[in-house]
């Protein structure tokens, strides 16, 4: 399995390429969708608010990367010290960053105190705390979906019953979805546990070379539609879930593998785009700056700022760093032990 990961990391190019294009949906989604009209006074086609859909292509994609990183890892500790160490360092540089300057040059309804920054950086906006940026929602799913992922890997870690444990999450989640229970919608979310379940299909169709995955993959797909999150949106939900299921699925789409440079940097530019890029928007057309120079400015400028933080945060050498970190700090709670007896 491990030998088959190590395969299916080396042919990511067109994985990376659906990742660009998800942040792209995303940025437009913010810059000429959302809000344009009830924020930076600006009319735009409406067919950027289903930009939104690009977090769902994300969702796929780390679904895939969760699985592949299971199977190369030995423990539960290590499992979570590898995904937090993915996305911790820039997290939190980002988030710093952006409360920095939205703090210093002002963004209306989107400032939060130094203090509820730092508890963004304990992941407190789960709860507690106002988020320094929206987006940091899709994190805590992440988040969310590691803990629900490794509590499977502690039962069984053979593919089929990681999918059999993923089928049931669904399952449950459909089911408690009308529990009216507010603490368990925050954890127990159909609509990504889907997504998730997806990516980790075809990873798995890849990893074993058994077609029943794909096909669980397509049945995913299938009861994706079942939880009333797309009911507005179906068309475009379908046209964006499956270029996605497609790409991960052959893993070789030369028109993206253009665009894996972009999709290298698509987590940076996603954490800086939002809170920064409306700041610069709303800046230069104060300023008399046409609108479409504004916009062009707050994507040049985030996506420059989110390759600055690439360089810095996502290197091998922190990650690495970050990897061991978060590998010991789960060690120490026991979560290692906890695995090694489970499986």
């Amino acid at each position: 399995m491990a030998a088959v990961a190590r395969k299916a990391e080396n042919r990511m190019a067109a994985i990376d390429g659906l990742r660009a294009i998800a942040v792209l949906m995303v940025v437009a989604f913010h810059f000429l969708g959302r809000y344009p009209n009830d924020y930076t006074g600006l009319s735009l086609a409406p067919i950027f608010t289903f930009g939104w859909l690009g977090v769902d292509l994300f969702f796929i994609i780390s679904g895939y990367c969760i699985a592949m990183t299971a199977s190369r890892t030995p423990d539960l500790a290590s499992f979570w010290g590898r995904r937090f160490g993915r996305i911790y360092p820039a997290f939190a540089v980002g988030c710093m960053v952006s409360w920095a300057l939205t703090s210093y040059f002002g963004l209306p309804e989107k400032e939060v105190s130094g203090l509820q920054a730092l508890g963004n950086l304990l992941f407190l906006n789960a709860v507690f705390v106002p988020p320094v940026d929206g987006v940091y929602w899709s994190l805590i799913v992440e988040l969310q979906f590691y803990m629900l992922y490794g509590l499977i890997l502690c039962i069984d870690r053979r593919p089929f019953a990681i999918m059999t444990g993923l089928s049931v999450l669904f399952a449950l989640a459909m089911g408690l979805q009308y529990a009216d229970n507010p603490a368990i919608s925050r954890i127990m979310k159909p609509q990504y546990i889907i997504l998730f379940l997806i990516g980790a299909a075809l990873f798995f169709g890849h990893a074993t070379e058994k077609r029943f995955y794909y096909l669980w993959a397509a049945c995913g797909f299938a009861a994706s539609f079942t939880t009333g999150y797309y009911d507005a949106v179906i068309p475009y939900a379908a046209a964006t879930l499956g270029l996605g299921c497609l790409v991960v699925a052959s893993r070789k789409l030369p028109i993206l593998d253009r665009l894996w440079p972009v999709g290298l940097v698509s987590y940076s530019w996603y954490l800086l785009h939002q809170n920064i890029g409306l700041l610069i928007i709303r800046s230069l057309t104060a300023e008399g700056v046409s609108n479409g120079a504004a916009i062009a400015a707050a994507v040049v400028g985030t996506f420059i700022l989110a390759l600055g933080l690439y360089v810095l945060c996502e290197n091998r050498y922190v990650r690495k760093v970050a990897n061991r970190f978060f590998a010991w700090l789960f060690a120490l709670l026991q979560f290692n032990r906890l695995a090694k007896s489970a499986t």
